[in-house]
């Protein structure tokens, strides 16, 4: 698009579709980026930053007091889209709106009303109903490719990663209608932009629905697992929805008259299935031909797109970011033409509408009564009351067990985080206080470790991006938490690294408690060279402190993950690429063996000022691990070897690739890979000594709590079947059988 004028343009939201939607926003012409708002106003400083916007503020009443703007993209949670679009739309600026479009559909309403009143723009941000694939089938539809459409299916089962990480404060958790406004929006978006929008009458006359495999999320509340749905828009259809799914399938087909239309948004392939003018003996052997040269033609185009792409000899083909492209050209081509918008504000409200009716009159409905978690209530209303010990991260993983622990020990605890929110009630109870902070705030630090006697750090700082970044969440937070332990005198901080901060390349080495961070680790990952900067930090530069450093192996255990990236590279949640051939013994350790150390250490004499690596005696192979969580889990995991240099060859020809095509990367290091192979061997005898510690030894037991203990139950279930309590397999599992391809 074109325009006389460049259209400024504003984001309020700096969460991470921003990056997208700024990406987009700079391919147009004619529109610019003249301001981020956001009350984190360091992300949308950072934000501003990266895409070179020049102004940055905390509310949306500053950038209207401030700065001139024709637009503006609401990028919040959606419980705020009502309250900004509203406000927006009164000063009388285009708004397009994430998905959705509000909470309600009175709210949806009210926003058209809005819109209208002051003869502005309002649009959803249902980008994929431009997904490339939907424009191939809009094409074969206007062709008359399967002739007259009589019926539409659609599935749509995929992986939902905040379900799977237990990030239930997310928006998306708080009732259970939120999950549909959330994701299924996304299919029942494309299915109303070919077939039709429903009406208040269609819906309470020809939409069924069942709701099924509710579960009950931790913090008490339901959450709709499944979905299936009949009902008429203007063809019939029918729509299976299913979330937390580790197989993605997001599948449409249309049938007609003449053949039907096969649209996988996965895998970006349509396919048209009709008849040949040969007998039905041919015709089934010329049409699979047919279609498998389609398949083939289409997955050609898009590893040569990829490949183009890599080298930097073409722009990104990514069908999300041309979607987004798309969906945000055809809002501002809407305001500059006055045409009509496929994603218009009343798009919004039917699919709002939709979602409502599903989760409210579908069969089942009557079992997503909320529920909220216990309120603890504190002995001091100012939750400053003083507690045993402060844990620092201990809504994770391995935060779960140590306070588990703790409490079996009768201490009394405080659990520190950056989101407390939508926690387990387990974390709700009289010996607990939830304390909300960062700990790269050395302000909110300083307050909560006073209350403590003695401070656990399990932290890691939510550490990603580049190098600066590690490096302030992992390094920068142990020192902020040292030196609060020291103004205020704490008698112990047992702060929790990793191996990673070792060499384990070799076979011939072992580790002991004295072994000391890897001397070469700028050659390191940043995550391995931030935790052996954060070891050597505390170990050598905090003199005269009572703390010590436990750094655990491969955790394993109940909520905590089973594709370890220490077994491998785990790829399309099937197969773990080896970094090595896969012979070596690993240092597997139980969560619970980590959490029993770990408070052991809080008080065990003669320990300050060491470091200990927390291993334990069991320890299969990444070859008898996969075998064994396979057999265990009842899933066709595998485990691909291979040589550690034939890896870094691999990783070196993707670096040279990005460096022809002018993108700045790091140069991948063979030392990192060797390590990563974790071939060193650990001596644990002096943990054990100086703990008093014994992790669990036996085979069986490790199946039990590292493997089956993941197990999820069978989707239904006979009623007079009782789950099966499957004994162990003993360490004689056949590693051979594992594929090595």
């Amino acid at each position: 698009m074109t325009a006389k004028t460049d259209k400024k343009v504003i984001l309020i939201g700096a969460g991470y579709i921003s990056d997208i939607h700024a990406a987009a926003i700079r391919s147009l012409d004619g529109i610019r980026l003249c301001a981020v708002v956001d009350p984190n106003l360091s992300a949308a400083q950072a934000l501003a930053e990266r895409h070179h916007i020049p102004l940055y503020f905390s509310t949306v009443e500053q950038a209207l007091a401030e700065t001139e703007f024709t637009a503006a993209h609401v990028l919040t949670p959606p419980n705020l889209h009502y309250a900004l679009a509203s406000q927006l739309l009164r000063h009388g600026k285009h708004v397009l709106v994430e998905k959705p479009l509000a909470e309600t559909e009175e709210e949806c309403e009210a926003l058209i009303s809005l819109a209208q009143q002051h003869g502005v723009t309002l649009a959803v941000n249902q980008n994929f109903i431009f997904h490339p694939v939907m424009e191939r089938a809009r094409q074969h539809l206007a062709n008359n490719d399967i002739g007259p459409v009589k019926s539409v299916s659609l599935r749509y089962e995929m992986p939902l990663r905040q379900l799977t990480a237990g990030q239930f404060s997310h928006w998306m958790f708080r009732q259970p209608v939120n999950l549909l406004l959330e994701q299924a929006v996304h299919p029942l978006s494309q299915l109303m932009s070919l077939f039709g929008r429903p009406t208040a009458q269609s819906m309470a006359n020809k939409m069924l629905g069942k709701l099924s495999q509710i579960q009950q999320l931790s913090h008490g509340q339901p959450f709709i697992q499944r979905l299936d749905a009949i009902g008429e828009l203007d063809i019939p259809l029918h729509f299976a929805f299913a979330m937390g799914q580790d197989f993605p399938v997001w599948e449409m087909q249309i049938t007609g008259e003449d053949g039907c239309l096969r649209l996988d948004f996965v895998r970006q392939q349509a396919i048209v299935q009709s008849r040949s003018r040969f007998l039905p003996a041919l015709d089934t052997a010329v049409t699979a031909c047919a279609q498998a040269g389609s398949l083939l033609s289409q997955g050609l185009r898009q590893f040569t797109n990829y490949a183009l792409t890599t080298a930097g000899l073409k722009a990104s083909q990514d069908p999300f970011l041309l979607s987004m492209k798309t969906s945000i050209g055809q809002f501002y081509q809407a305001i500059a033409t006055g045409q009509p918008l496929l994603h218009d504000g009343a798009f919004g409200r039917d699919l709002v509408a939709l979602c409502h009716h599903l989760a409210s009159q579908s069969q089942g409905a009557d079992r997503l009564t909320a529920t909220q978690p216990p309120v603890h209530h504190t002995a001091k209303p100012d939750g400053y009351q003083p507690f045993d010990v402060l844990v620092i991260g201990g809504t994770g993983f391995i935060g779960r067990h140590v306070v588990t622990q703790l409490l079996a020990k009768h201490y009394s605890v405080g659990v520190m985080a950056r989101n407390i929110q939508a926690l387990a009630a387990f974390y709700h109870q009289p010996a607990v206080q939830l304390i909300q902070g960062d700990v790269c705030d050395p302000a909110a630090l300083d307050a909560a470790v006073q209350r403590a006697t003695y401070v656990i750090n399990l932290a890691h700082g939510g550490a990603s991006g580049d190098w600066e970044a590690i490096k302030h969440a992992m390094v920068d937070s142990a020192r902020f938490i040292a030196q609060a332990c020291q103004t205020h005198q704490i008698t112990r901080l047992v702060h929790l690294g990793s191996i990673a901060s070792l060499y384990l390349g070799s076979d011939r080495t072992m580790i002991h408690s004295d072994t000391p961070p890897d001397p070469a680790a700028d050659q390191r990952a940043h995550y391995a060279r931030a935790k052996a900067m954060a070891d050597h930090l505390l170990l050598h530069e905090s003199k005269g402190q009572d703390l010590v450093v436990l750094r655990p192996g491969i955790v394993v255990g109940e909520g905590g993950p089973v594709n370890h990236t220490g077994v491998g590279f785990f790829n399309n949640n099937q197969y773990f690429i080896g970094w090595n051939l896969g012979h070596n013994p690993l240092p597997f350790v139980l969560a619970g063996d980590v959490a029993s150390a770990t408070v052991s250490a809080l008080t065990a004499p003669g320990i300050a000022g060491k470091s200990l690596n927390l291993v334990g005696d069991v320890r299969p192979s990444a070859r008898e691990y996969v075998a064994m969580i396979s057999k265990g889990l009842g899933r066709p995991y595998r485990y691909v070897p291979q040589f550690t240099f034939w890896l870094y060859l691999q990783e070196l020809g993707k670096w040279t690739i990005k460096r022809l095509s002018g993108r700045n990367t790091t140069l991948p290091a063979l030392r990192d890979l060797r390590s990563r192979a974790l071939n060193a061997r650990f001596d644990t005898s002096v943990e054990k000594r100086l703990l008093n510690w014994q992790p669990v030894s036996d085979w069986d037991c490790f199946y039990q709590r590292a493997i089956l203990v993941h197990r999820a139950p069978p989707a239904t279930m006979p009623a007079a079947q009782a789950p099966r309590n499957e004994k162990p397999v003993p360490l004689a599992v056949q590693a051979d059988k594992v594929a090595s391809e």
